[in-house]
């Protein structure tokens, strides 16, 4: 059913897309009309997504694999990207965020999941680089595509940091500063236009059905 919703947006969307001339088409084709033009007109766009399924919902340590249906979500999102990479590619220091933002076809840089938690995606390595950095580059250093890998939690932070709390609320983060549990798939787009960031969802963009 999710399958086939998102197949009825893309076609709805996509001739709008195709006649803009934008870069990433698959993924212009699944927002909402109304903010097509808006998006094929931005400067810098960062994809905000959160780690695709994982292999058991209690697996929540740093090395937690994905699941067969996640590893099928990565490779769903991948397409919407499409054959050229993204610029940068941003993830929490944990496996499944780095597995997902290995969607954008470029290597990964890392920073740890939490600010003070230096445990890496490999038991026994660790990691300094903290989220603020990315945020620092995003900012003053900017390039066109950018992907992040984060969780339920830290999705949200980079909503809040760039489109405000109130935009962030409005895409699904609750009062914590955390998406629901059960919302994957969805891809938080933010973009810039001018001086001014906005944040649009594509919801279930890359959700696929379990097998």
């Amino acid at each position: 059913m999710i399958g086939a919703l998102i197949m009825t947006a893309a076609l709805m969307g996509s001739s709008a897309a195709s006649e803009t001339g934008f870069d990433r088409p698959d993924l212009l084709a699944l927002a909402e009309p109304a903010v097509q033009a808006e998006l094929a007109s931005a400067d810098q766009h960062v994809l905000v997504v959160r780690h695709a399924r994982k292999i058991s919902p209690d697996c929540n340590g740093m090395s937690c694999p994905l699941s067969a249906q996640g590893e099928a979500m990565v490779a769903r999102l991948g397409a919407l990207i499409g054959a050229e990479p993204v610029d940068r590619a941003y993830a929490s220091a944990a496996c499944r965020t780095r597995l997902t933002a290995a969607a954008g076809g470029r290597d990964v840089v890392a920073h740890q999941a939490v600010d003070g938690y230096a445990q890496d995606c490999t038991e026994g390595e660790t990691i300094s680089r903290l989220r603020a950095e990315a945020f620092e580059e995003t900012r003053t250093d900017p390039v066109r595509w950018t992907l992040a890998g984060e969780h339920s939690n830290t999705s949200c932070l980079w909503m809040i940091e760039f489109a405000g709390a109130e935009a962030a609320g409005e895409a699904g983060c609750n009062a914590e500063g955390r998406l629901e549990e059960t919302a994957y798939g969805d891809v938080f787009w933010l973009y810039r236009t001018g001086e001014d960031w906005h944040l649009t969802v594509l919801r279930g963009a890359f959700e696929v059905e379990a097998e």
